[in-house]
């Protein structure tokens, strides 16, 4: 009469069993540098005109994605945690540029004092930083102010910050904005940051975000990011 229980107590060990096997990570478990990279954002995850970009290649141009001159916030577009893997890509030579970081914490605890830092970096020592920007001996310095924006949550929390860049003689009616959303999936933090002109051309860094924790969480889950459907890829610059 208790055949019917014993099957559920079997199927439910045996489901177990494979949730533990081994090679199959859990939500809260710290993935690895391999595994990062099989979470970050690429070409197919992108709409049509969008090219890979390297930090050579930022470098050289002297803008992007900003880079603070304070150290403390240089973690708001990238990290000192390891393992971590990056991607960057352009649309244009001029913009805009996108980023994304995806780090591996110790565990949760490690990766939610990540992200709390950050939030307290925005509303404090980072509510304007500067950064050198310009072709190398050319560059001029600039000033980015944030302003928190009112995005939804992604993964199990996340910040979403916009950064209005100052020069002086700058042309009020090309502003230029650098977006940023850090989000944690377990014990892993991912960064996605978009910089250029505001305007119909930038791209769309909520949808950005949103496939870059998906595939995130797929990884974390134990399961490969499955490629997004119809997607036409990125052209070259």
């Amino acid at each position: 009469m208790y055949s019917h229980l014993r099957t559920a107590v079997v199927a439910g060990i045996a489901a177990l069993s494979l949730a533990l096997a081994p090679g199959r990570p859990l939500a809260a478990d710290a993935l690895s540098e391999r595994q990062l990279r099989e979470a970050l954002l690429d070409a197919v995850d992108l709409p049509a005109g969008w090219a890979s970009d390297s930090e050579q290649s930022a470098a050289k141009r002297g803008f992007g994605v900003p880079r603070p001159d304070e150290p403390d916030c240089g973690e708001l577009f990238d990290t000192t945690t390891d393992p971590a893997a990056r991607a960057g890509f352009a649309r244009t030579r001029s913009g805009p540029f996108l980023t994304t970081v995806a780090a591996a914490h110790q565990n949760e605890d490690r990766a939610r004092r990540s992200l709390a830092a950050a939030r307290e970096a925005v509303d404090g020592a980072c509510a304007t930083f500067h950064a050198e920007e310009g072709p190398e001996g050319g560059d001029v310095r600039v000033a980015y102010e944030a302003e928190r924006l009112d995005a939804d949550s992604l993964g199990e929390e996340s910040l979403a910050v916009r950064f209005h860049r100052r020069l002086d003689g700058e042309s009020a009616t090309t502003p230029v904005v650098a977006d940023v959303v850090i989000a944690r999936v377990g014990a892993q933090t991912v960064r996605v940051a978009q910089a250029g002109r505001d305007g119909a051309d930038s791209g769309d860094l909520a949808a950005f975000a949103e496939r870059a924790v998906e595939k995130l969480e797929e990884v974390a889950s134990g399961r490969s990011a499955d490629p997004l459907p119809d997607q036409p890829g990125t052209t070259e610059l």
